[in-house]
């Protein structure tokens, strides 16, 4: 079985490699890019459509293990998901409203609850609360399914950043299942992981971009096997060497990153008295940036302290979710003050650099002149 998922991950990793340059051609012959502006962190005009290469790979691959096993995958959630790109397709070609992306996304989560069975049933503990009336499960199901999808796109702001969260979310995940014996969910988060390993090779060369289509894909269905996690993980024995007795607090930390930084841009704008959807430079690894880190060196960062969550997580398991979660958001904060006064210390430091060269070069100039006029009398 081991081999199976190695050749999901192999073969939807040679399909995105071989479609990504091609996707890179068309968008360079038809001059659809992604237009660099003030707010964005690239300076040259690079295509967009990279979730094509990912859909593919996994689409391809998941089709052709379900001929192998004579086993047919979760179609609507597969049909949910070609719609969630159609939608991040259409966006990055012709931008779309808010309010109908919103649409897109709540339609794919009601066909995924109704006709895929993968809805929140429980909170398992969460606030107190355990099993959930049949229609406070639908309305928390859509909530967190949006959330979810929503935290991926707009972490997807810097090279490499979502595709690498994304990698280390299906990882752990993949494992999980195949150890549960879920080879379907496993081959899936495989696929994920090998389409998104070739995309990366380009995106980290600043070649091609996701776009909405790849991230928006990404987070629906990190949202999806989240969803099937939690279900599945209740119903294991307690004694099951691979049930976790704080599943939310490990979703929490596995998701630590986007969830926390989706949080806090849309408490940041609405406290300005915008829309939580209006882009800005207020994300985190906007604050690593400015600091002067280059892209690789800040996705390493934030990988390196969502991995410190995640063991967080694995080493505290068994106590409170509640407090734990308390726990994971004050030390998230402080982690994300800190960050922020050493990126306001660094641009004072910068401004001061400036300012000063400036004034040596106009005492120099200074000087310069009162050397001419010395000498022309």
């Amino acid at each position: 079985m081991r081999e199976e998922l190695v050749c999901c991950a192999l073969l939807a990793f040679a399909i995105s490699l071989v479609l990504t340059p091609e996707i890179i051609k068309v968008a360079h012959s038809y001059q659809i890019h992604d237009m660099p502006n003030e707010r964005k962190v690239h300076s040259q005009q690079i295509p967009r459509f990279g979730g094509l290469a990912i859909f593919m790979g996994l689409i391809i691959t998941l089709l052709l293990w379900s001929f192998w096993r004579s086993e047919l995958f979760n179609l609507p959630l597969l049909a949910a998901a070609t719609g969630i790109v159609i939608v991040g397709f259409r966006d990055d070609f012709l931008p779309l409203r808010a309010s109908v992306k919103l649409l897109g996304e709540v339609i794919g989560a009601f066909i995924i609850i109704f006709f895929g069975d993968i809805r929140l049933e429980s909170l398992h503990g969460l606030l107190g609360i355990d099993e959930l009336p049949i229609y406070i499960s639908y309305a928390v199901s859509i909530f967190t399914i949006i959330v979810i999808t929503n935290a991926f796109n707009l972490i997807d702001g810097i090279n490499g950043l979502a595709g690498s969260i994304a990698i280390l979310v299906f990882s752990t995940y993949g494992c999980w299942f195949y150890i549960n014996g879920d080879m379907p969910t496993a081959a899936l988060c495989f696929g994920i992981i090998g389409g998104t390993l070739a995309f990366l090779l380009f995106n980290y060369q600043s070649k091609i971009f996701m776009g909405d289509c790849g991230s928006l894909l990404l987070g629906f269905m990190a949202a999806a096997v989240t969803i099937k996690f939690l279900g599945d993980n209740a119903q294991l024995p307690n004694t099951a060497a691979h049930h976790f007795a704080s599943p939310v607090m490990f979703v929490s930390c596995l998701l630590a990153f986007p969830l926390f930084d989706t949080i806090r841009v849309f408490t940041l704008r609405l406290a300005a008295g915008i829309s939580p959807f209006t882009p800005d430079r207020n994300h985190i690894h906007h604050l690593l940036i400015g600091i002067h880190s280059s892209h690789a060196v800040a996705t390493t960062i934030i990988l390196m302290v969502n991995l410190a969550f995640i063991a967080a997580a694995l080493f505290l398991q068994g106590y409170n979710d509640n407090v734990l979660i308390v726990g994971g958001i004050i030390s998230a904060v402080l982690l994300t003050r800190f960050l922020k006064s050493k990126n306001v210390r660094f641009n004072r430091q910068r401004k001061g650099s400036l300012l000063h060269d400036e004034q040596k070069v106009a005492r120099k100039t200074k000087s310069i002149r009162k050397e001419r006029i010395i000498e022309g009398s």
